[in-house]
């Protein structure tokens, strides 16, 4: 008696579940709400990605400033002008 008694439960909490599922999945505003959460982090994500590129590109022109400010140095003492 007691193995039938929890399996009721069991089947009436899947099926309750699967009822809950169904309706929620299937609901337009949800789904629009879905969409327009995704769209907003997608546009935040390129933005960042966008940011980080000109970051990039900044540490990039440092790095060719101070090498050419390097190797002159290096010119400078190899010719014995320091």
């Amino acid at each position: 008696m007691e193995a039938i008694i929890v399996a009721l439960i069991g089947i009436f909490g899947g099926v309750a579940v699967a009822l809950i599922e169904k309706d929620r999945r299937s609901s337009k505003v949800r789904w629009e709400e879905n969409k327009a959460d995704h769209n907003f982090v997608v546009d935040k994500i390129e933005n960042i990605g966008k940011t980080l590129g000109i970051s990039i590109d900044r540490v990039e022109k440092g790095v060719e400033r101070t090498e050419a400010k390097v190797d002159e140095h290096i010119r400078d003492h190899a010719k014995g002008d320091v």
